[in-house]
């Protein structure tokens, strides 16, 4: 299960003091001659977090929701369909014996697409999570990579003023010290977008985790009972299938809360 994410503050990250030298000799030090290019400072690092900022998409979890509540509805209406009816002579003159046994079989196929559509939901599901996670990882790495750079350029004000005439350094400062500004608020916005991707994660695994004890042993516990039930109509079987059938309607309904 996703556990909750702390992000170390950019100044705390440790960075490499060899990484940090790079940038300010590959990336800084060309600058002093072409400050136009400054805007670009660390921009693909600022790009490639932007793409990766997708949480699970809240459809599905929504649609998965959808579809327990419905599975829930159907099993209440069960015993309508499911009890062990007995009919006279006269009612299967009349053909209500099978009739009856046409909204039996119709009823059980709509049921049983229901939870196969439960469990292709919660197939698609597993899968955003896990490349939400996938993300996640990417942009933590991404987001190291941007503290490294904003040392760099913190360092690089202090530690280069001689290579530069001071009148067209003030206005390299200027623009540097506004370049670093921008990058730690957009970290600082990136930040809370990364916060809402682990939230995302986190209510799609909790129904996951919740649908999942239903989905692997209640939901086959119901079906064995049902079985058993077709095969006899003795009150025994008829018990359990009515005990079977309330558990998995109130772990359902469990697995909805939040």
């Amino acid at each position: 299960m996703t556990t909750s994410l702390d992000l170390i503050p950019l100044s705390q990250i440790e960075v490499d003091p060899e990484r940090i030298l790079a940038i300010k000799r590959n990336d800084l030090l060309p600058l002093f001659n072409d400050p136009h290019h400054l805007n670009h400072y660390a921009d693909h690092l600022v790009q490639a977090q932007s793409v990766l900022l997708n949480g699970v998409d809240p459809k599905l979890n929504q649609q998965l929701s959808e579809v327990i509540t419905q599975i829930i509805t159907q099993l209440s209406q069960s015993k309508k369909y499911l009890g062990g009816r007995r009919f006279n002579a006269i009612q299967k003159w009349l053909g209500i014996d099978i009739e009856y046994d046409a909204g039996q079989v119709k009823y059980l196929k709509d049921l049983d697409q229901l939870i196969q559509q439960a469990n292709h939901l919660s197939q698609k599901l597993q899968i955003e999570i896990q490349k939400s996670q996938a993300r996640l990882q990417q942009v933590l790495g991404l987001r190291e990579q941007m503290a490294v750079y904003i040392v760099a350029a913190e360092e690089f004000l202090n530690e280069y003023p001689e290579f530069s005439k001071p009148q067209s350094l003030d206005h390299f400062v200027e623009r540097l010290s506004k370049k670093i500004n921008t990058l730690q608020t957009l970290q600082t916005s990136n930040d809370i977008a990364i916060k809402q991707m682990q939230l995302s994660q986190h209510l799609s695994f909790s129904l996951l985790d919740r649908f999942k004890e239903a989905q692997q042993v209640l939901i086959p516990a119901w079906q064995y009972h049902l079985k058993q039930s077709r095969e006899s109509n003795s009150s025994a079987v008829l018990e359990q299938l009515d005990k079977s059938r309330e558990n998995l309607i109130q772990n359902l309904k469990k697995s909805l809360q939040k």
